[in-house]
């Protein structure tokens, strides 16, 4: 077959001298050291297997005692925001200055199509639920909770705060209402802010008001019922910090409200929606949670499939039952990764729970790569000597894969998002114990297999024993052939051998594979200029979750996510810099990204209270514009302690703190709501949060509680270049010296650089927004990646090709490769999605990320493995090492060769010497390792 590929001359016969002697050479003892310490652990597994056994199931039972240390780490804010951020520092001045910010609880009315919620009936059944809620019991804890257990208050034996909606107008008093003749011409009579004199306009509680030419009110299609209820956070298991009361007596009236909606509806005409943050928690969590079945649904399934690749048509020559160990070893690896890093205190988090599918997708390719080489072994007859000889061959290349995943997620660990940050902790201490268990345990589980085998019984059912001898003996050099092809299964000709054909066999196959891959790259960096950060807790919530008409109904009448906010004052001198704090109000009321007509200042209602009581007029100073600083704090007790209608000056309690002493100020606020319509993602998010702390920098600082999210967006790309350089420096490093070949290690390098641009720049065609959950899978894709590059090409090196000028030697030795390492390679990424293909049916967002991210990670890994490296090798691959055996001698192993496993006898050469019953051997192919 003609190939262009330039030649490649003999090896050299002096020994290379330089940097890459150098290499070579200590690449080699490191190679030796690691075959011989193989070599030495698997003849202590192979004569004692049950010791070995029993050993990894006792460590197994020690670790899962460290359950008796399970903690865990639910709450968003703490998984997936930069514990160093300024938002995390300013949360904690916060904290500490105000406490937790009360929980609010929405009622919203939605009507139907020609009903109006601004009429005597429709607020009579406003009224009716608000008085419905106030009058709900909830048994918690073993304890009766009622409304007036769970309300917020402006101080310890304070009445309730006041709720806030259109029913205001009449003081949430049914008989009021009921006596009113009128209530539109009361709505747009009475001025609403004699009733609110701060905070929100009467609009934010319509929902898509209609006014006539007078600028009068005559309909709203929704209204909203505003509430506020305590936080009074502790630590619940199963759910982390949580006020145990406000949370369940939310889930529980929301639920209720659930189930009477459609009565409603049917008898008033409007369906009624209770928003809580307990429902909205409990909607995420559960998602994940019924996600769980998917997981144990991946595990069957990747039992199914090991147990498949490695079964035979003979029951004497399977091996079905080392799959199915295989799979168990990696479940037992995990629980202990579990245990291990409950015992050191790492805590639990939602990501973690998807740990099995990355322990799935490394930890059976392991055994793959072990049995592929058992099978080279052969020729060797003791079982104990084939198996150990098999692990020190599969040794090296198994190390590789793993340490350089334990590298990558090492690496991850660094980052500043925690969640990130202890899955990768749990990650590698899972890879670390899966490598472990896969060369003792399961090697001396496959040691004990070829005891079963040898003793002729039945795999799986071992206590069935078979004939010694189900097959044929072959003797001709045809017959040989033809069993060497039938041996290797459907996967592996295609891959070994049809495969290196197509894309090896001819400049066309060549040139295709280039193209394609160059599209791939442009549409991947393309992708990456399109590519959004953004993040929101609603995504948790499952598509088919009554919770998701709630948050219809606010997005479609109330503003969608405006979100409070504060500007905060520390301990200044309030007296004498009143100015400063109207000026934080100025600055706020003039900022593009705060709602017009949201400020709300203490201080200003504080002056004008002054101006308008003419007992205290003079302590007015005209000529400053300002309160007498001598009498400033007298005043404001009177003011803080004074009601003027339903609420007057009692809403500002929460806005100011006094000293221990309780004669000066040592915090205060300014409330306003921040336009997060125009936060359309996580770089509007940052504009906003920056465009804030600049405008009143030397004033005050602003804060909200979505801002320890947004932090986690300036530290995105970062921290991903960060990452991917640290785990693509050492894997670069790792591979050098594992291959002992510096060219080689950056095309590998290069490969996997590859995966990620390509990775990352179709997120956004499959809908996936960089953030802390995808953000994992970012680093995950560096290790995952190397597993399909770094086995294809220490193939390449093993073996030389002399005939370069009749067959082209890099395209052969490229196509050996494959033929080598390919189908392994395939298998491997076939488990991993197989491992994750229940993945695809989840509600949660966390699976769903991960499914579709591993999808990126599988295809273009084997994209840019499988396909991309062997052709670029066949281009500009190095030269062989300098012992390697020539493939000239061994065509059956070169799918390019013309002779290459032909049926016609004249045409074929006699192949490696088999035993008469070939039925153990899965390729008639000598022992090739990588140096």
């Amino acid at each position: 077959m003609e190939d262009s590929a330039p030649p490649v001359s003999t090896p050299p016969s002096k020994p290379a001298t330089g940097a890459k002697a150098t290499i070579e050479r200590f690449s080699a003892a490191v190679h030796r050291y690691t075959e011989l310490f193989f070599e030495k652990l698997t003849t202590i597994v192979v004569y004692h297997p049950a010791v070995t056994i029993g050993l990894v199931f006792l460590f197994v039972v020690i670790m899962a005692q460290g359950v008796w240390f399970y903690k865990e780490e639910l709450s968003p804010d703490k998984q997936f925001s930069p514990r160093s951020s300024q938002a995390v520092k300013d949360e904690d001045w916060v904290l500490d200055r105000f406490g937790y910010e009360n929980r609010p609880v929405q009622t919203m009315f939605e009507a139907k199509e020609g009903v109006n919620m601004l009429t005597k009936e429709s607020l009579l059944f406003m009224m009716e639920m608000h008085e419905w809620l106030l009058s709900q019991w909830k048994i918690i804890d073993g304890k009766n909770v009622t409304y007036e257990v769970v309300c917020a208050r402006y101080t310890k034996g304070d009445d309730c705060k006041i709720p806030v909606s259109v029913l205001t107008f009449w003081g949430h008093n049914r008989t009021r209402l009921e006596a009113d003749a009128d209530p539109l011409a009361t709505i747009n009579t009475v001025s609403w802010r004699s009733l609110e004199p701060s905070g929100p306009p009467l609009d934010f509680y319509l929902g898509k008001p209609e006014y006539n030419a007078a600028g009068d009110v005559v309909s709203a299609r929704a209204t909203l019922i505003s509430y506020n209820f305590k936080n009074e956070k502790v630590e619940i298991s199963g759910v982390g910090e949580d006020d145990p009361q406000s949370r369940y007596f939310e889930i529980q009236i929301a639920d209720d409200s659930e189930h009477r909606r459609k009565a409603d509806e049917a008898a008033h005409g409007v369906g009624v929606y209770i928003r809580t943050t307990g429902q909205e928690d409990v909607e995420g969590s559960d998602s994940v949670s019924s996600d769980i079945g998917n997981l144990v649904m991946g595990y069957i399934l990747m039992l199914i499939y090991a147990s498949f690749i490695l079964s035979r048509s003979r029951p004497k020559y399977s091996h079905s039952l080392l799959g199915i160990v295989s799979v168990i070893s990696v479940g037992l690896s995990t629980f202990s990764a579990y245990g291990f890093c409950w015992y050191i205190g790492i805590k639990f988090n939602t990501v973690v729970q998807v740990l099995i599918l990355v322990l799935l997708g490394v930890g059976v390719d392991d055994t793959f790569v072990i049995m592929d080489s058992w099978w080279d072994c052969a020729h060797i007859e003791s079982m104990r000597e084939r198996m150990i000889a098999a692990v020190k061959h599969a040794g090296p290349a198994v190390t590789i894969t793993s340490v350089t995943d334990l590298i990558a997620f090492l690496a991850g660990s660094s980052s500043s998002l925690p969640a990130l940050q202890d899955f990768c902790y749990y990650a590698s201490v899972g890879i670390a114990f899966d490598f472990m268990f896969q060369v003792t345990f399961v090697v001396a589980v496959a040691y004990l297999d070829t005891v079963r085998q040898q003793q002729s019984r039945a795999d799986v059912l071992c206590c069935i024993k078979v004939g010694d001898h189900t097959g044929v003996c072959l003797g001709s050099d045809e017959e040989k052939a033809r069993w060497t092809e039938a041996e290797r299964g459907l996967q592996n000709r295609v891959v070994g051998t049809y495969l290196p054909r197509l894309i090896l066999g001819s400049n066309i196959g060549k040139a295709v594979v280039l193209v394609v891959s160059a599209v791939f790259l442009a549409l991947g960096i393309y992708g990456c200029t399109q590519l959004e950060m953004n993040y929101n807790n609603e995504w948790f919530i499952p598509s088919g979750s009554p919770f998701r008409d709630v948050m219809r109904v606010r997005d479609t009448y109330f503003g969608g996510n405006e979100l409070p906010a504060n500007a905060y004052f520390g301990a200044i001198d309030y007296p004498n810099e009143q100015g400063e704090v109207l000026r934080a109000s100025e600055i706020l009321r003039t900022n593009y990204w705060v709602v017009e007509n949201s400020t709300s200042s203490w201080m200003e209602d504080f002056q004008q209270w002054v101006q308008g009581h003419p007992v205290y007029g003079v302590s007015w100073d005209a000529s400053k514009q300002q309160i007498v600083p001598a009498q400033f704090y007298s005043l404001l007790k009177v003011f803080a302690s004074t009601a003027t209608g339903p609420r007057g000056a009692w809403q500002h309690i929460d806005n100011i703190r006094w000293n221990d002493a309780g004669d000066e100020l040592k915090a205060s606020r300014v409330g306003f709501r921040i336009i997060s319509k125009s936060l359309t993602d996580g770089q509007g998010a940052i504009d906003a949060m920056d465009s804030l702390r600049g405008a009143l920098e030397g004033v005050a600082f602003p804060w909200a509680f979505p801002f320890v999210f947004w932090e986690s967006y300036k530290v995105m790309v970062s921290g991903i270049t960060r990452n991917v350089a640290i785990s693509g420096s050492a894997v670069f490093v790792l591979v050098t010296i594992m291959i002992a070949n510096i060219q080689l290690g950056l095309l590998v390098t290069v490969a996997i650089a590859c995966v990620d641009v390509c990775m990352m720049g179709f997120m956004p065609f499959i809908g996936v927004q960089l953030n802390g959950v995808s953000l994992i899978c970012v680093v995950m894709a560096v290790g995952l990646s190397v597993d399909y590059s770094v086995h294809i090409a220490g193939a390449f090196l093993t073996v030389r090709c002399d005939d370069n000028e009749e067959h082209g030697g890099r395209a052969q030795r490229a196509a050996y490769a494959l033929w080598k390492m390919g189908p392994a390679v395939v298998n491997g990424g076939t488990s991993t999605f197989i491992a994750i293909l229940p993945a695809a049916m989840a509600v949660s967002y966390v699976f769903k990320v991960f499914f579709r991210m591993f999808f990126l990670i599988i295809f273009f890994g084997q994209w840019f493995g499988v396909f991309f490296l062997p052709v670029v090798l066949s281009f500009i691959g190095p030269d062989a090492y300098l012992d390697a055996p020539n493939l000239e001698e061994t065509p059956e192993q070169n799918p390019l060769h013309p002779r290459h496993l032909k049926y016609d006898v004249s045409s074929t050469p006699a192949v490696v010497e088999m035993q008469c019953d070939p039925g153990d051997s899965k390729l008639s192919r000598p022992r090739t390792t990588w140096t």
